[in-house]
């Protein structure tokens, strides 16, 4: 049985930046089973899996757009450094994740500190990477009934 919608497959999966940066991957967490074609794993990996039977391979290449996004010059934004925690020891380079006074989650990298000022990066720490997905499947099996009806094997 090859991997089609309404199948249960269980795959094997690494995601890594043109960097060679690990993004995702089975490793730790040992393999994946889902619902195929319900939406429930990232679009891409569930598009390069399609048609496969169990024990073939398959790498995919996402351009930026397709994975996280180009990088977005209008992103980077200058914060008066009064603005951030006093206790934050803020380093070039570093990434931060700090909760804003309405409670949004904020996500930057300090790119530079310019008198009293921080240059800050909201980019995602992947936009404008390629992203290089390698599965493999392990098995495949027609879904119950019921996991049809829930669209979910949970």
């Amino acid at each position: 049985m090859n991997v089609d919608k309404d199948t249960v497959v269980t795959i094997e999966y690494s995601a890594r930046l043109e960097d060679g940066a690990l993004i995702d991957s089975t490793e730790h967490c040992g393999p994946v089973s889902y619902l195929h074609g319900n939406e429930q794993i990232f679009p891409a990996l569930e598009a390069a899996v399609e048609g496969l039977a169990p024990g073939a391979e398959r790498e995919l290449r996402l351009s930026p757009e397709e994975a996280y996004g180009s990088w977005r010059a209008e992103l980077v934004r200058r914060i008066p450094r009064d603005q951030l925690p006093s206790d934050l020891d803020i380093e070039i380079g570093a990434r931060y994740q700090l909760k804003a006074r309405d409670g949004k989650a904020l996500d930057f990298k300090v790119v530079e500190i310019v008198d009293e000022e921080v240059v800050a990066d909201f980019n995602a720490k992947a936009a404008g990477q390629c992203l290089t997905i390698s599965a493999r499947v392990l098995a495949v099996r027609g879904a119950t009934d019921e996991e049809i009806r829930r669209g979910t094997l949970r």
